[in-house]
């Protein structure tokens, strides 16, 4: 079902006990010279439609939320954020709504990885607020890792932000608004050892050349149709998972 196609009324009456609230979060930013700012929300938006379409008297979904967390990313124009305490805040009170609507269980459902950070923050907001929610959160790539990796092909640093699989799966949606000419690997890494074990924040155009973390010649249709139906049945398992109680 879709929250934003019914009355409050219908939504009074639903059963609330068992129905599990998707709240869709995404960006608007730039990805590289080949595919479209929207992509992360296009994406998301697809993958909640394909959830709905399987499990729709399970789950009340929202619209995705488009604005998210991209300062990293402003520097490539056309880019849109918003402040680390304005996404937080967006995230914990929208939630609240769900809360004091009667939603028992809530899903956030993530399609940006800058996203991760202020999520995590908002759910210990909401905690504080709703002592008693239940409240869960997944970036949709995180759910489906293990198939994922059975699909990508481009290495460790390949499928990143614009790389294989943002291509492959943009391929498979909308392949009308894929450039042409790809564009090769992007990206630096740490040279240190401790590479993946010291934090650090930096901008996209610190890190890369044209705005790709990753390599989009391995991008694929197939490969995108593939994705998408992984992360989707991930994406069931984990909402039957919270009916069930077991998180």
């Amino acid at each position: 079902m879709k929250l934003g196609e019914m009355s409050w009324p219908e939504v009074k009456m639903l059963d609330k006990s068992d129905l599990v609230a998707v709240y869709p979060i995404a960006a608007f930013e730039q990805h590289g010279p080949h595919l479209p700012f929207l992509t992360d929300t296009m994406e998301t938006d697809e993958i909640i439609e394909r959830l709905n379409r399987r499990i729709p008297e399970d789950v009340l979904c929202l619209p995705t939320q488009w604005l998210g967390y991209s300062f990293h990313h402003m520097r490539f124009a056309g880019s849109i954020t918003a402040t680390a305490e304005t996404h937080i805040n967006l995230i914990t009170e929208t939630v609240g709504c769900l809360l004091q609507a009667g939603f028992l269980k809530v899903l956030i459902v993530n399609g940006h990885g800058g996203n991760q950070s202020d999520m995590s923050v908002a759910l210990q907001n909401v905690k504080e607020r709703h002592p008693d929610s239940r409240v869960f959160a997944v970036s949709h790539w995180k759910a489906a890792q293990p198939e994922l990796d059975k699909i990508r092909e481009a290495g460790p640093h390949g499928w990143g932000h614009a790389g294989e699989m943002e291509t492959s799966l943009m391929l498979a949606l909308r392949p009308d608004l894929v450039k042409d000419d790809l564009p090769q690997r992007d990206g630096s890494h740490p040279d240190s050892e401790y590479g993946d074990r010291v934090s650090q924040f930096l901008r996209m155009d610190e890190m890369t050349e044209k705005g790709v973390y990753g390599d989009p010649t391995f991008g694929t249709a197939e490969k995108g149709l593939r994705m998408f139906e992984a992360i989707t049945n991930s994406l069931v398992d984990i909402v039957h998972d919270i009916q069930n109680g077991k998180f």
